[in-house]
């Protein structure tokens, strides 16, 4: 499988998001529990970048509409809650949807190797 560096390990912190590129594709690293997680910043909602989400444990928020995912499964935790990070009543959350049905992140192949951080672009299965 074809990894890219991406980072010195010290670089990739439990609580933070890194933002990097590869071969033009945005990409968050993070360190959960010790785990290095990667996935591609781009959320399913409206394609919006995460770098600047909240992270709590292995959860980002997204700080556009409040959509959460788990950082290392990609998987969708809550969908559509809030318009520019600000939270709306349950009643919106549909029309903010836009009729997008809940989405996971694209997880991507990660691994430490002698103090640096790799990384592939071939998505994880799911």
């Amino acid at each position: 499988m074809d990894m890219t560096r991406v980072a010195p390990s010290e670089e990739i912190r439990e609580g933070e998001l890194f933002a990097s590129r590869i071969e033009g594709t945005r990409i968050l690293v993070s360190r959960v529990n010790g785990r290095i997680c990667a996935v591609v910043d781009r959320c399913p909602h409206m394609g919006m970048s995460l770098a600047r989400g909240k992270v709590e444990g292995n959860v980002v928020t997204c700080p556009w509409h409040n959509s959460r995912f788990d950082l290392c499964t990609g998987r969708n935790l809550d969908w559509v809650s809030a318009v520019l990070g600000l939270p709306m009543p349950k009643w919106t959350h549909r029309a903010i949807a836009m009729g997008k049905a809940p989405a996971p992140l694209t997880t991507l192949p990660c691994e430490e190797r002698n103090g640096e951080v790799w990384v592939s672009l071939k998505p994880q299965p799911r």
